[in-house]
């Protein structure tokens, strides 16, 4: 795989605390990374949970090497947000990695 093949923009994200003013904090999400991507669907299935018809998919995106991606991060691309369910570990010497992602619409 060449650079070349990385030709989609995606945004790591990550979720951080913000302090309210009654001492509470609020959750919500911040650009961690914004990087250029290979994207690939993996699998997609539909089914009814809790009398909701959900249609989740499984998208692979490969990226260049980075060691800083954890599972408790989120990938936002193509107006959909996925949740990291998979980090393919590499060797130092890999020029790229592939983090996989789940992606559950309600319909």
């Amino acid at each position: 795989m060449g650079p070349g093949d990385l030709d989609q923009r995606i945004v790591i994200e990550r979720k951080t605390q913000t302090r309210r003013s009654d001492g509470g904090y609020d959750e919500t999400w911040a650009t961690f990374a914004t990087v250029w991507a290979k994207v690939r669907p993996l699998s997609g299935r539909e089914r009814t949970q809790a009398d909701a018809v959900e249609a989740p998919a499984d998208y692979r995106f490969t990226i260049r090497r980075r060691s800083n991606i954890t599972e408790a991060m989120r990938i936002t691309w193509g107006g959909g947000v996925f949740n990291i369910r998979f980090i393919g570990l590499t060797s130092a010497r890999e020029l790229y990695m592939d983090v996989d992602g789940e992606r559950s619409v309600a319909t």
